[in-house]
């Protein structure tokens, strides 16, 4: 029986943090690197990955630099192109779309450019929801200049209203230090402000909190708390939770293999919109793995997993029909 279920994490390739210094790009090298990264050097879709997450010579986006670190890892062998890979893989970015860094866990209300001033004023007030939207437009660059750095910092305003309905701003924060954006990576930080908002009845953080413990990103590996704070997250709807459960299940990694329970993770992930929940299960059809084949059922969730943006479930899409 074939299980070949996209992990979310590196259970199967290992990821290294930090690294060694950076040489400087400039933004001229852009075209040159991606034509080479197209022909398989692979060092130079590295380079590329890096531009496109830096946004230099290019608009920044993690889709792009994702599809280049892989194309440097898979097609050019390059050992720092598949390191950043399994870093996004990790943090799930560029899975989706590029305005999914910081997201807001359920459908958030849409902000329009001509909001900006007014929530600015707010913020600086000490509105605590007013500093998340703008956090939010920041990150996006809706309405003013894309900034992390201005961004980090309305978050940090509004999380320290310590209010309930601040619990976005700190989460963002979060999210922000644990993924390095605008600001060195910083799982310390990153750790207390996901366990802030896990204590407290919203809840967010609690599968990013057991994604740290699980794979040791900034605290010691510690699988019983890491399973109970991802059953936590996925209990509240952490789709990414639901989808590292599912396949902490089906491979029997950590936890005894349940293929039932994988399955029913898997299901909740992808109805609430992860990529990777609706790609495992489409290859749970193709393959049979704890059900019977179906081709019409893999071709469907392969399809929702493309139309999400994995290009895995584009190619296995593809691979059936």
């Amino acid at each position: 029986m074939q299980k070949t279920i996209v992990y979310i994490c590196g259970f199967v390739m290992m990821f290294v943090l930090g690294g060694c210094a950076k040489l400087s790009l400039e933004p001229s090298q852009f075209e040159s690197y991606k034509n080479a990264c197209e022909q398989g050097e692979g060092d130079k879709c590295y380079s590329l990955g890096r531009m496109y997450m830096e946004g230099n010579g290019t608009s920044q986006s993690y889709s792009k630099a994702r599809e280049a670190y892989k194309r440097g890892c898979e097609k050019g062998n390059n050992a720092d192109a598949c390191r950043e890979f399994d870093k996004l893989q990790s943090n799930g970015l560029g899975v989706r779309s590029d305005d999914d860094v910081v997201k807001h866990r359920q459908t958030s209300s849409a902000l329009t450019p001509s909001q900006f001033e007014s929530y600015k004023i707010a913020c600086e007030q000490g509105d605590g929801d007013k500093c998340y939207s703008l956090g939010r437009m920041y990150m996006e660059g809706n309405g003013t200049n894309q900034s992390y750095s201005k961004a980090r910092e309305a978050y940090k305003r509004g999380c320290e209203q310590r209010s309930y309905s601040t619990m976005e701003a700190c989460y963002a924060l979060g999210k922000i230090y644990a993924n390095g954006l605008g600001v060195r990576r910083n799982y310390n930080k990153a750790q207390k402000l996901f366990e802030h908002t896990c204590k407290a009845n919203d809840t967010k953080g609690c599968g990013d909190l057991g994604h740290m413990y699980l794979y040791g990103n900034g605290v010691k590996k510690n699988y019983s708390q890491a399973i109970k704070l991802l059953k936590k997250g996925c209990e509240h709807n952490d789709a990414k939770a639901c989808s590292t459960l599912g396949t902490l299940y089906i491979t029997g990694q950590v936890v005894k293999e349940d293929y039932k329970k994988a399955y029913g993770l898997f299901d909740k992930a992808c109805h609430a919109g992860d990529a990777l929940g609706c790609y495992n299960m489409g290859n749970i059809y193709e393959n049979g793995i704890g059900r019977a084949q179906s081709k019409h059922d893999a071709i469907h969730f392969y399809n929702l997993a493309c139309s999400a943006g994995l290009q895995e479930g584009c190619q296995s899409l593809k691979l059936l029909q």
